[in-house]
């Protein structure tokens, strides 16, 4: 092999390990780190989308709360993230919308309604 083939092969790997190995790495200690601080009260979203509270962590399994009194028990590495901390059963940054509705002036030529 000569050298330039080398160099390439070289650069080619280091290129591979900071694209695809290094980020990869990063994420994975991301994950263990959130797992591992996962607490009762936590809102979380599941791999499958599922939005929820944790009531309560017991080794690796985590009892969701998705509904008010509806519970549901998950492996803890299906956990994908931790929502930011909101309090259960508050509206607080829910905006009310304003809904206006113009009914049209009555047509002449309509019969009159029932």
């Amino acid at each position: 092999m000569d050298p330039g083939s080398l160099l390439m092969l070289m650069v080619v790997m280091i290129i591979f390990y900071f694209v695809l190995v290094r980020p990869q790495k990063k994420r994975a200690v991301e994950h263990a780190s959130l797992l591992s601080t996962l607490a009762p009260g936590d809102e979380v979203v599941t791999v499958g989308g599922i939005y929820g509270f944790i009531n309560r962590v017991e080794g690796d399994t985590v009892f969701l709360e998705v509904s008010e009194g509806i519970e549901i028990r998950i492996s803890k590495q299906s956990v994908s993230r931790r929502l930011e901390a909101q309090s259960r059963g508050t509206d607080e940054g829910v905006e009310e919308l304003e809904t206006t509705v113009d009914a049209p002036e009555p047509d002449g030529n309509l019969p009159p309604s029932p």
